[in-house]
């Protein structure tokens, strides 16, 4: 690891388990101060404790995502114990299968609060610390549903395309500031999730590594370091794109 996070400032929601836990763990190596926001405080605990085992600071932080208070507690929780925020890895969200008419308002509801307006308030919350800093990051967790999806996620792919126009125009807002807004877009990853749907529909998991150009799922820190890399210096011409990390599976078209 290079250091160059080094008592840097990374938020990350949903950082209680698969790709938020394995960002979290990457950031805790390089030395940073990781602030672990989960609605899951258990969760939140233990991926602290993580981060700390692998060399960084943290702490964890109880919060919904989709209530205004609780993220604005969260960022000033947050920079009164380590200062500032230079990155923020908004990945909190939610996913509701079911067809278009088998979706109910409250379903189709709370996934546009979580994983939509999730990220906003996120965004308007730590854009003020950014700012005055004159730099920050910001990497917002889409999906490959946002490019092409299957039956039963049309809820759920609404609200992972509506992230990457909400990306773009927030990089827009903010590139003045030095403040970069860029997307990451994670193929199949192996997440506790995943692994759930495969116990109940076993014929799924040979089913989507026979579409996968590369042939296995995506770890969560394979994600990880794609999360970091756009946070890193070396992204620090790129903002209001995204990057895939999907093993190949997009370009299947």
């Amino acid at each position: 690891m290079s250091g160059e996070f080094r008592q840097k400032g990374v938020l990350i929601t949903g950082g209680g388990s698969g790709i938020g836990r394995a960002t979290a763990v990457l950031f805790g190596r390089e030395q940073a101060n990781v602030g672990v926001v989960d609605c899951d405080a258990a969760r939140a605990a233990e991926s602290a404790a993580l981060v700390e085992q692998a060399g960084g600071r943290a702490m964890a932080i109880s919060a919904d995502v989709s209530s205004s208070s609780d993220v604005r507690r969260a960022v000033e929780t947050m920079i009164q114990e380590f200062g500032r925020i230079d990155v923020l890895f908004s990945n909190a969200a939610i996913q509701i299968n079911g067809s278009l008419e088998n979706t109910t308002e409250k379903d189709w509801d709370r996934m546009m609060e979580v994983n939509l307006t999730g990220a906003f308030l996120c965004c308007r919350e730590v854009i003020p610390a950014m700012r005055r800093q004159r730099r920050g990051c910001i990497v917002i967790s889409s999906s490959g549903h946002a490019f092409q999806s299957y039956p039963g996620y049309s809820a759920y792919a609404a609200t992972k395309g509506g992230l990457l126009a909400f990306m773009r125009a927030a990089a827009l807002d903010y590139a003045a500031d030095g403040i970069r807004v860029n997307c990451v877009i994670p193929g199949a990853t192996d997440t506790p999730l995943l692994r759930y749907h495969f116990q109940r529909c076993p014929e799924d998991e040979q089913r989507l590594l026979a579409t996968i150009p590369l042939g296995r799922l995506a770890t969560p820190e394979d994600i990880a370091r794609a999360v970091r890399m756009l946070a890193s210096d070396d992204a620090s011409y790129i903002t209001g794109t995204w990057l895939v990390v999907d093993g190949g599976l997009l370009a299947r078209g």
